[in-house]
């Protein structure tokens, strides 16, 4: 479990912990404030808009229209099978965006 410090320690080192978070790319530091209901966190603005690139590609992969094979290769399958097998890799591929985003999200 990631250590939170409380705001007055993070207050106290600001200026070293922003160095760290910008030094360090991906660092996160979790701050707890005893009168808010969420903790808060500190990260460069590059990891920031870097995660938020992340879930709008994943979005956008979940709002896509769905493959055509339709002359795009030749295959051994009769057409019901491919798209069988398309269907399945589909919910796949959506399901591992969806657990993607949810990690993102926590």
């Amino acid at each position: 479990m990631e250590r939170k410090l409380t705001i007055s320690e993070a207050r106290a080192r600001l200026p070293e912990l922003a160095r760290k978070v910008v030094s360090e790319p991906g660092t996160v530091e979790y701050i707890a404030h005893r009168d808010l209901p969420d903790d808060l966190a500190l990260t460069a603005a590059s990891h920031l808009r870097a995660l938020e690139r992340t879930v709008e590609e994943l979005r956008k992969r979940l709002n896509m229209a769905p493959f055509k094979v339709a002359g795009s290769l030749a295959s051994e399958l009769n057409d019901d099978a491919l798209e069988d097998v398309l269907a399945r890799i589909r919910g796949e591929a959506g399901e591992s965006a969806r657990r993607k985003l949810e990690d993102l999200a926590r």
